[in-house]
């Protein structure tokens, strides 16, 4: 029985579009998440349309995974018009990724396309200003707008924010995490982490920012840094995203009454619950460690993602990393900069300057158009997987 409801487009088909499962086969990620692999595991979701402006890109898009050239388009406005999605993925660099989502909501204005939710890579704009603009158009026009920041839509994270508002934790003090990478590009997954993790409206109304140099700081481009943060509920947070060594991807969600702490929390979903309670009847009360509740339905963020979009556009719901979040994401990584640039003061969200972005320079032919022949990176699980012939690459037939 075909029970495919909904209809989905990818622009952009690039790494995360398309070939970043390949990087981790055979570890302890949850595959898939590429937004390809992520919908061709959702059975109501149909893939009706491919674009990019790069024909090597597309015809390899379409041979992987079984697209025909009907379906791959040079320019997505086309694409929009013929194919009629409900959901569309940009993946693009951030460069023209807020005109791209922008165009959809005028066309779906003009009455042209279809489209009711919008998947956009994170960053999802380089500037506030763009962040600002399309927020309003998507909420003028009705279309959903949601941030790839996948953690809000990992089956594991969810249960744990199940756990804080049901107060298990009691009243949450401090969210702690470690990763490593730019903020923008990498930190955006921990920081969004920590906002769904800190319990209440999962926002930060100050925060204290070092960045990893003050020439990085002076300039437009994503950099790393840390960072102290005041959330809105009282809570408080440190989020290292310097280098952390063995402590990468660990994570301390810190309540009055108990704590859940993550420990490789990118791929061995080591979650654990503390609590306080007596060893013998009568004793101190000391820290005491409780298998995690795992979920009972387990899948990848990325089709948490997919999944989260369909209830989003069948009950109103807002997207679990909404467009909102996804400037206020922005909005943080642009802060901690400025904080460094002013002395590594406090700084108050939101900003009052909306010119401010974060830039980065990009070639305009992709890497993998211009050194087809160069190997993929991989993560050393996987190396070790492809060389003893476990796991298996996609797409999965």
């Amino acid at each position: 029985m075909d029970n495919k409801r909904y209809k989905a487009a990818v622009i952009g088909l690039g790494r995360i579009a398309d070939t970043i499962d390949d990087e981790v086969v055979g570890s302890g990620w949850l595959e898939p998440f590429s937004h390809m692999g992520s919908y061709c595991e959702v059975p109501e979701v149909e893939v009706v349309g491919a674009a990019d402006t790069f024909p090597e890109q597309r015809k390899t898009f379409g041979e992987r995974w079984g697209l025909s050239e009907s379906k791959l388009y040079e320019d997505y406005r086309e694409m929009l018009i013929n194919a009629k999605p409900d959901m569309v993925s940009v993946c693009t660099h951030v460069g023209p990724r807020a005109k791209i989502a922008l165009d959809i909501v005028q066309m779906v204005r003009e009455g042209k396309t279809s489209v009711k939710c919008i998947w956009v890579e994170k960053p999802m704009t380089e500037s506030l200003e763009e962040a600002d603009e399309l927020v309003k158009a998507c909420d003028e026009v009705g279309v959903i707008l949601m941030l790839n920041a996948m953690r809000a839509s990992d089956v594991y994270y969810r249960r744990a924010r199940a756990m804080i508002d049901e107060g298990v934790l009691g009243k949450m003090l401090q969210i702690t995490a470690h990763g490593s990478g730019p903020l923008a590009h990498m930190g955006v997954h921990w920081l969004g982490a920590m906002c769904v993790l800190a319990g209440g409206n999962e926002r930060v109304s100050w925060l204290v920012g070092e960045a990893e140099s003050d020439e990085k700081a002076a300039g437009e481009g994503d950099l790393a840094g840390n960072a102290y943060l005041a959330f809105e509920n009282g809570a408080r947070g440190f989020c290292r995203m310097l280098p952390s060594g063995a402590s990468t991807w660990t994570l301390d969600a810190i309540g009055e009454k108990g704590t859940i702490s993550i420990r490789n929390g990118n791929e061995g979903y080591e979650f654990e619950l503390w609590t306080m309670g007596e060893i013998v009847p009568g004793a101190r009360p000391t820290p005491v460690r409780h298998v995690f509740p795992r979920p009972q339905k387990i899948w990848s963020a990325g089709v948490g993602q997919v999944k989260d979009a369909i209830v989003c556009i069948e009950t109103g719901k807002t997207p679990n990393c909404s467009g909102d979040m996804g400037r206020h994401l922005l909005e943080i990584s642009l802060a901690i900069r400025e904080s460094h640039r002013r002395g590594n003061v406090r700084v108050d969200l939101p900003l009052e300057d909306r010119s401010l972005a974060l830039r980065r320079p990009w070639n305009d032919t992709p890497s993998g158009v211009k050194n087809p022949d160069k190997p993929q990176p991989a993560h050393l699980l996987a190396q070790i997987a492809r060389r003893e012939g476990i796991g298996k690459r996609r797409p999965v037939d």
